[in-house]
């Protein structure tokens, strides 16, 4: 498989007053599309910042990234802007959820960010994405009106909208009991076995064995890269 993420020599400092703080230093990983990537390891290890990196939220201090053939280290702003709302979905641990909007609405998001215009075709995309993740009969719901598991199935909804190369998670089971954590994991499954490219950061070692691979990060280096055997990898229930 073609790689689908690469960063080369990536360097990312923050700048507090006379402060130098070393986040990530000089990381070299490359994630295959199709692949199913949990990023672990304590907490200031650096990989909650590795994938904000990954989804243009920050920019790198030094180093190259590379989303398919396209380097965009030197992009500006605007040009981030187009690759997060085209080519990236993300899933984060707090939903990010606006609670005025319903469902279908929430699901909508990223393409009225495109510019894209709302009519019934993206309706019914969205509809139809909405009974993908079993919300068909909530779809003029608002978050308040939904518990944390169908919140996060929204946020997955939402995250598929633009048909992405890329999908982010950011601890996606974080707020949610063990029984949604598996209804969750098991979606993800099968958007990986569907073709989807999925990296999520995660602290937990249950919800890092549904991955394929898990690279582990310690003082913004990586500590291990390992695949996790097909044969121990959680089964679907």
């Amino acid at each position: 498989m073609p790689s689908i993420v690469r960063v080369v020599d990536l360097v990312k400092n923050y700048y507090m007053g006379t402060q130098t703080v070393y986040v990530l230093k000089d990381l070299n990983l490359s994630f295959d599309e199709g692949d199913f990537v949990a990023l672990m390891g304590p907490s200031g290890s650096g990989k909650s910042t590795l994938l904000n990196v990954l989804g243009c939220l920050d920019r790198l201090t030094s180093g190259r990234y590379f989303l398919g053939d396209v380097d965009v280290s030197e992009m500006d702003d605007d040009q981030l802007s187009e690759v997060r709302s085209t080519y990236l979905g993300f899933i984060f641990q707090s939903y990010n959820l606006l609670p005025q909007y319903t469902v279908v609405e929430n699901i909508e998001l990223p393409l009225l960010y495109q510019g894209v215009k709302l009519g019934d075709e993206t309706k019914s995309r969205c509809i139809a994405l909405a009974e993908m993740v079993g919300l068909g009969d909530r779809l003029d719901h608002r978050p308040l009106q939904l518990s944390g598991g169908q919140q996060q199935r929204v946020a997955i909804a939402r995250s598929l909208v633009n048909d992405p190369h890329l999908i982010l998670g950011d601890e996606p089971t974080g707020n949610l009991d063990s029984r949604t954590s598996l209804e969750i994991m098991q979606m993800l499954r099968e958007l990986n076995r569907a073709g989807k490219t999925i990296i999520m950061v995660t602290h937990e070692t249950d919800i890092a064995a549904w991955a394929r691979r898990a690279v582990r990060l310690r003082d913004g280096r990586v500590e291990s890269d390992t695949r996790n055997d097909a044969r121990t990898v959680v089964e679907m229930r």
